[in-house]
């Protein structure tokens, strides 16, 4: 039976007002999945590389760097302002572009591009499956006959929406704000929901060594939804999509029950005619 998704505008992945730059604190000097997605990029004949979700290019302008050409896509116009400002200071304009797009209907003009990212745990900001499905209908029509797609996601989040209600909260810790040149405390709170299958962020960001306030504390708050293994795999196979690897971890390796990452390769199911660009 065809599968016809409608994209439900409220479950939209959106960050809180202003939050890019306490976004970039949080996330920005992570690297533990770039070597793996550059190795990748080279044992496929340094492709055309689309990173889907690429909030301030934390993974494309490495990428760039390393020598490929990359277009990166998010649907926040202050991320996409920042990984184009990196871009530039680095002289990387020419290898790195980033577009303001919705990953359900990127609607971009190459459609063949030979590596497609979906990394960080992106698909876990849509909130219902229909938008899932047709963000992996949207990364099928851009991807090359013999291209790749690479989903990668912890396996934590779903594993924890299998239990009980419960509220976590993590160790304060500081954290640098280039945006604002100052070092912040930053305290989070998780709450997860099991039975909506649901995960609340609550972020604050204050002032180090002072007393908290209303006034002097910033507060940001979002929800996700885990995608569990079973799931995904049927959206795929509806997207016209086919798993074709399954790895546990950023080397690479196989996947095993004890796994924290779930790194899965998609291929076209029944790959059309090669529409080279």
């Amino acid at each position: 039976m065809a599968v016809s998704p409608v994209s439900d505008p409220d479950t939209l992945p959106a960050w809180p007002k202003d939050f890019t730059h306490f976004y970039e604190a949080l996330t920005g000097d992570f690297r533990g999945d770039v070597p793996m997605y550059i190795k990748l990029a080279e044992e496929r004949g340094s492709p055309t590389i689309l990173d889907v979700a690429c909030g301030t290019g934390r993974v494309a302008i490495p990428l760039a760097e390393a020598g490929f050409r990359v277009t990166g896509v998010d649907f926040d116009p202050e991320m996409v302002k920042l990984a184009k400002a990196k871009a530039e200071h680095l002289e990387l304009q020419k290898r790195a572009v980033f577009f303001r797009r919705r990953m359900q209907d990127m609607k971009l003009r190459r459609r063949n591009f030979g590596l497609i990212l979906l990394g960080a745990d992106s698909l876990a900001h849509l909130l219902n499956p229909a938008d899932i499905l047709l963000t992996l209908q949207s990364c099928r029509d851009h991807l090359d006959p013999d291209g790749s797609l690479y989903i990668t996601y912890k396996q934590s989040p779903y594993l924890e929406c299998t239990g009980k209600y419960h509220v976590q909260k993590e160790r304060p810790r500081h954290v640098f704000n280039k945006h604002l040149n100052e070092t912040l405390q930053y305290k989070g709170t998780t709450v997860v929901d099991p039975n909506f299958q649901r995960i609340m962020f609550h972020h604050e960001f204050a002032p180090p060594r002072t007393e908290r306030t209303r006034e002097n504390t910033i507060v940001f708050e979002y929800k996700t939804r885990p995608v569990f293994p079973g799931e995904l795999s049927l959206l795929l196979e509806h997207a016209g999509l086919e798993i074709t690897a399954r790895c546990g971890d950023f080397a690479l390796s196989p996947l095993m029950p004890q796994s924290e990452k779930l790194i899965l390769e998609a291929r076209h199911r029944n790959p059309p005619a090669n529409n080279s660009q």
